[in-house]
């Protein structure tokens, strides 16, 4: 199988700047797994329901990565803090 590229979205590059190195060093090390694997097994994974495209949420800690495939291409949304999570799945439609 081929590796996926991680895409971050200008979105998802500034909600990463405005967390402290170790969440960022957790969040970086999650999105290394997502380039062999986008759907490891387990809960961290799980499909957005109710949206018309193929939307995914990765845990990391008290952190969420929300993110889409495009062919080869994992495409990084948003990393939000849980509090945020809410509104932004409601805004996806």
């Amino acid at each position: 199988m081929d590796k996926f590229q991680i895409v971050l979205s200008p979105s998802a590059s500034k909600d990463l700047d405005s967390f402290s190195d170790s969440v960022c060093e957790k969040i970086v090390l999650a999105l290394q797994t997502l380039k062999d694997n986008p759907f490891p097994r387990g809960k961290l994974i799980k499909k957005i329901q109710g949206t018309k495209a193929n939307y995914y949420r990765l845990r990391v800690d008290k952190h969420r990565v929300f993110y889409m495939l495009e062919g080869t291409r994992a495409v990084i949304l948003r990393i939000l803090g849980k509090k945020d999570v809410e509104r932004f799945i409601r805004n996806l439609n």
